[in-house]
Order: C-alpha cells, then structure tokens, then sequence
C-alpha cells in the first residue's frame, strides 16, 4: 500500500504545481527620474517623481510617490529592480523589502539598438 501512495502523491502534487501560475518578475533599469509636473496646478506634487523603467524592449513611466522626500530618488538611475507587470500598475518591493505598486502614466516600445542616456 504504502509503495503505491508515494508515486501518487508525486503525481498529484505535479499536477497541482504546473496549474498554478507564479507571477514573473523581470528586471527593470531605472533609466531616468524626473519630478512630476502634472497637468493640473496642484499644490500637493512634491515629492512625486515620473520613473522612467526600462525592460527588455519596452520604457514604463510610473508615477512613485515616497512616503517621505528624502530626494534620495533622483539618483536611483542605473540602478537595476525585479518589477513585476500589470495592466494599469507595476509592483515592486522596496530597498527594506515593503511592497509597493505604481500606476504606469505611459509605456513605449523602443528599438534593440536604442542606447540608454
């Protein structure tokens, strides 16, 4: 009985791994970071910066909103994160592992020769 029960539960667990999808990470490339001007006059902009990601072949600008402007963000160019790609938000955890999601403002596709700044 027992030889029968381990091929089974290989099986089974098989099966229940290959049907869950886990999310895919990706690395991103800080490319640039810029203060968000929006559109609007609002009086509540600072310390919100447009963050321009770079991954693989496409540029994602997101909108990243620190819980307090150190202004450390303005040099995070050239630094490399695992972000992970949604529709409308990107996720990512921070330098003390929070996670945290970003509307995306736009997103380009860029040629494969194009060269970073």
């Amino acid at each position: 009985m027992r030889s029968y029960l381990i091929p089974v539960l290989l099986c089974v667990s098989a099966l229940f791994g290959s049907s869950q999808s886990s999310p895919k990470y990706q690395t991103a490339t800080i490319m640039e970071v810029k203060p968000h001007h929006p559109a609007t006059n609002a009086d509540n902009t600072k310390g919100n910066y447009d963050v321009f990601l770079k991954v693989k072949n496409t540029v994602y600008v997101v909108l990243y909103t620190p819980e307090e402007d150190t202004g450390t963000a303005k040099y995070a160019a050239g630094r490399d994160v695992l972000i992970l790609v949604g529709d409308k938000t990107i996720r990512f955890n921070d330098l003390l592992g929070t996670p945290m999601e970003l509307p995306i403002l736009s997103r380009r596709t860029v040629s494969a020769e194009t060269k970073s700044k």
